[in-house]
């Protein structure tokens, strides 16, 4: 029978849904089996959201450690992630944690072997390395610097972040202290110097989240058999009997029925840009513009993934990121900035709720908890002096943020707090607790600076506590922030195998899920720097190898 008789209009072993990090690993992956495997993108750019983030990969006992020294292993992978998730109660969490730990390190070697070059972010610890198995070392790693050059006239098919310079890591922790320490002084010379040659070369170099993007959107333009396609969004699954046989999307103003003979993967990210979806699983308040993520981030795949009968969870998380909107609309998150000293957040009560240097993700769940959404960060003028606060330089400080609302600025302490609208005695009261323990450098509420990542983003030249610091001295300043994110949590269930299954938990034929469209493997919790990276690949890759027949166990 021919491919147009049998209703179909193309045809494909594999069809991945999406072109973040786990979609271009799937493609790679299929494609060493398969010379048809079609990977759809629904916006104009390939790269996902993945191509706007850091691009980094958490990795326990990954192959990179070794050579560096690095003492780690599965077991000790395993333990942290034991002590971080007692009681997970996300359907099928335990068991997909165990094939995450299995299978990213062989997504690690996969990268390298296909020659994406990728180094250790030496020095950023797990996130809560004070708990057993914990590496203050750090498992993540991340791509080199990629010129775009190399993907010649395809170069504008990648989607960017909005990070101006080709930084990788250590810069972005040493470069916020370029007036506090040398070695901030000495990054800030070499990218200069790099700067320069770049400009005599003509190159056109991106970091982070799109060096990575943009070393594997190569690969698959070289890649013999993986068809590509962009504004290409899937608008149903089409299903026989139990089994997904394909996929209908829209391509060129035409819904087209492609068949999938192996299986579809869904790797389209979580629903971060559809409000109503926000509103039913999210806590609130909560805005779509909140988020950091692409456009594209809307969760339809989701959907239709439970209209064919997938089980689904949600609990109302997200990656978290603090974040502020500039007066042009624009958002920008506070990582490195927020963890400095002479700096907290508070309620409007005045009191704070949160260790300011610690996990993005648990800051944002305190603001819920504490129902401070949105809250304030709070400065000295030490804090605008010495660092930078979002797209602001340190020292610099332009009249136009303060005219604008975005920045609030007074004198004393009482004027700050009666212009953003918080309690007064509170807040004095609440930075004078806190200007005690920044003197003793023990955080008595919250413990901040107590373990290794707190102290990632400090200043090491303050003493006693790298993240402590008074706030005393005049004027101050304050910035309102909310829960920003890069990535809902929640969304379809699946196996080891990352096959999505049904209300029974029975695996369904033909269907694969991976990354923020699929229930966390972390539960409500961030192990390390790339964790939700280094799940999607992982989870891509199991989705492919086990639907072209590779993997170990194809049950």
């Amino acid at each position: 029978m021919k491919l147009a008789e049998s209703g179909w209009d193309e045809q494909f072993d594999f069809i991945v849904v999406g072109s973040g990090g786990g979609g271009m690993v799937a493609a790679l992956a299929a494609a060493e089996s398969s010379e048809k495997v079609l990977l759809l993108e629904s916006t104009d750019k390939f790269g996902g959201s993945t191509g706007m983030s850091g691009g980094i990969l958490w990795v326990p006992n990954n192959p990179l450690q070794a050579g560096d020294g690095v003492e780690d292993s599965r077991d000790a992978g395993a333990a942290y992630l034991d002590a971080l998730t007692p009681n997970d109660p996300t359907p099928l969490a335990a068991e997909r944690r165990e094939a995450f730990l299995d299978t990213a390190p062989q997504v690690v070697n996969f990268m390298l072997r296909k020659g994406i070059p990728l180094k250790r972010c030496e020095g950023w610890s797990d996130y809560h390395d004070e708990l057993p198995g914990g590496c203050a070392r750090g498992r993540s790693v991340i791509a080199d610097n990629f010129d775009l050059r190399e993907l010649g006239d395809k170069a504008d098919k990648l989607r960017v972040g909005n990070f101006p310079l080709p930084v990788t890591w250590p810069g972005p922790r040493d470069l916020a202290l370029i007036r506090r320490t040398f070695r901030g002084f000495m990054a800030g010379v070499k990218l200069s110097a790099y700067v320069a040659w770049m400009k005599i070369r003509g190159a056109r170099l991106v970091s982070m989240g799109a060096a990575l993007q943009g070393r594997m959107l190569k690969l698959i333009y070289a890649t013999r058999g993986i068809d590509l396609r962009t504004e290409a969004p899937v608008v149903d699954l089409v299903k026989e009997g139990e089994r997904v046989m394909g996929v209908i999307a829209q391509i060129g103003g035409k819904q087209t029925r492609i068949r999938a003979s192996r299986g579809v993967l869904i790797c389209s990210g979580g629903f971060a840009r559809n409000q109503d979806m926000r509103d039913e699983y999210m806590p609130k308040p909560t805005h779509d513009d909140w988020s950091h993520t692409n456009a594209g981030d809307l969760g339809g795949p989701i959907a239709m993934a439970m209209e064919k009968g997938a089980q689904s969870y949600f609990d109302g998380n997200a990656i978290w990121l603090v974040s502020s909107r500039n007066p042009d609309g624009s958002k920008v998150f506070h990582l490195n900035d927020l963890a400095k000293p002479h700096c907290i957040m508070v309620d409007r009560q005045g009191r704070r709720f949160s260790d300011e240097s610690g996990s993005y993700m648990q800051n944002g769940l305190n603001m819920y908890a504490a129902g401070a959404v949105p809250a304030w960060v709070v400065l000295d003028s030490r804090h605008r002096s010495r660092y930078p606060w979002g797209i602001m330089l340190p020292g610099k400080t332009p009249d136009a943020l303060i005219a604008s609302g975005y920045m609030k600025k007074a004198e004393t302490l009482e004027d700050l707090a009666r212009q953003c609208g918080i309690d007064a005695n509170g807040l004095k009261q609440g930075v004078d607790r806190f200007n005690g323990f920044a003197r003793t450098g023990v955080d008595e509420d919250f413990q901040r600076g107590a373990n290794s990542y707190d102290k990632v983003f400090g200043d090491p030249s303050v003493k006693p506590n790298p993240c402590l610091g008074t706030i005393e001295k005049a004027p101050f300043y304050a910035i309102e922030v909310f829960p920003g994110d890069v990535g809902t949590v929640g969304g379809l269930v699946v196996d080891r195998h990352a096959r999505v299954v049904d209300g029974q938990g029975t695996p369904i034929p033909g269907l694969y899920a991976a990354g923020n469209c699929a229930a966390p493997i972390f539960g409500r919790t961030y192990p390390g720097a790339g964790a939700s990276i280094a799940g999607t690949c992982t989870f891509g890759y199991l989705a492919a190898r086990h639907a072209m027949g590779a993997n170990d166990a194809h049950a």
